[in-house]
């Protein structure tokens, strides 16, 4: 315990003994420092919450529909990027910044004479954030603090601008490229219509439901009509000679359905006569040709709602160039602030007396060894010396 006592006491008479090597740095650094910190400039930091407008897009269907089609500039409108994304990219654009150094006058304020040097030191004073609900914080640092909230405010509105003008001209390229993409699927359904027409007049098709029924029912009574025949002409077989008048009339009814049963079925192979060409094309060959008649129909109809579609976001495109509303709200207005970013006098001023006095305290046990060094330790120092010198 004497011994750790020493030891304490020790060190203690080293301090004492140093003292001048510990308070006189530690005054010299104190003032420098209170000076210093009262030269640097002051710097003041400001921010403003801006929330996107939301607006109603149809973008996956468009994606949908004309897929690859699309011009390169459009690809941000049809949803690849979120809103606050790209107000991030516009409020570091040269547009919004130079617009901003030239109403603050930044180039006075800044020291330069290049209006692209302003620009890139307002970028580094001017931060963004986003927000996980998609708000976008703007925080700008000024060497004063009405300048900070008023540049603060002045890229709010100056980005509200860009991005409505961005916008306007963006749906004034989708609305020429939808009146493209409609002119192209109008020619296509012209083109549909006249293959459907002459397929109809080649085939006899007129209306698919009306003459499918007609030529059924008109089936059913000729079957009908034969079966009625042909038990007649089994009972007259039992009771008259196959020769006879009446079973011989009853052939020729039976033969006559016959043909024109097979007729209407398709099976014999023979012309149409006129009354049943009238009907359109035989049964056997309905089914094919009402199939490949629904696929044109089928691609008519879609082509025409996609003509629909195209045609209502035509008037949402031009809706959206025509009207000049603000696509951002301002959440959280910037104000003047009260207290500055920076320098922060009082922790430079403890850090800096805090450091002066570490090295100091080193410094003197540094020396306190040094001179306690016997001759021949010195004699070794001063050879080291010596050779570092060569």
């Amino acid at each position: 315990m004497e011994t750790k006592d020493r030891n304490l006491l020790e060190y203690f008479l080293v301090i004492v003994k140093w003292r001048r090597l510990i308070y006189w740095p530690l005054i010299i650094i104190f003032v420098l420092s209170t000076v210093t910190v009262f030269i640097l400039p002051e710097r003041w930091e400001a921010d403003t919450t801006l929330i996107p407008v939301e607006g109603d897009s149809n973008s996956l269907e468009l994606n949908m529909l004309m897929g690859a089609n699309i011009p390169g500039g459009l690809t941000g409108l049809l949803g690849q990027a979120t809103p606050g994304e790209r107000l991030i990219t516009l409020l570091k654009s040269r547009r919004v910044l130079g617009a901003i150094v030239d109403e603050h006058n930044l180039l006075a304020d800044y020291g330069v004479d290049s209006r692209e040097l302003a620009i890139e030191l307002l970028r580094d004073n001017v931060e963004s954030e986003l927000t996980r609900d998609g708000a976008l914080v703007i925080s700008v640092e000024a060497s004063s603090a009405l300048g900070a909230s008023d540049m603060a405010n002045a890229l709010g509105r100056e980005l509200d601008k860009v991005n409505r003008e961005s916008q306007q001209i963006q749906a004034g390229e989708l609305a020429d490229f939808l009146k493209g993409r409609m002119q192209s699927v109008q020619q296509g359904i012209e083109k549909k219509v006249l293959i459907i027409q002459r397929f109809q007049q080649e085939k006899g098709i007129v209306d698919v439901s009306a003459q499918t029924t007609a030529l059924f029912e008109l089936t059913q009574r000729l079957v009908q009509e034969l079966a009625l025949l042909e038990v007649k002409l089994g009972v007259a077989s039992r009771r008259l000679h196959p020769d006879h008048e009446e079973s011989q009339l009853l052939q020729i009814e039976i033969d006559e359905l016959k043909a024109q049963l097979f007729e209407i079925v398709g099976s014999g192979g023979q012309n149409k006569s006129a009354t049943y060409a009238a009907m359109g094309p035989s049964i056997q060959e309905w089914p094919n040709l009402a199939l490949e008649y629904g696929q044109l129909v089928l691609e008519l109809k879609v082509d025409e709602q996609v003509l629909s579609f195209l045609a209502a976001q035509l008037e949402d495109a031009k809706l959206g160039k025509a009207q000049d509303i603000p696509t951002l709200n301002v959440l959280d207005p910037a104000v003047v602030p009260e207290i500055r970013s920076s320098p922060n006098r009082t922790l430079i001023l403890i850090i800096s007396v805090v450091l002066t006095l570490c090295l100091s305290v080193i410094a003197t046990f540094i020396i306190e060894v040094v001179s306690r060094l016997s001759e021949n330790s010195r004699k070794n120092l001063r050879a080291i010396r010596h050779e570092l010198k060569r």
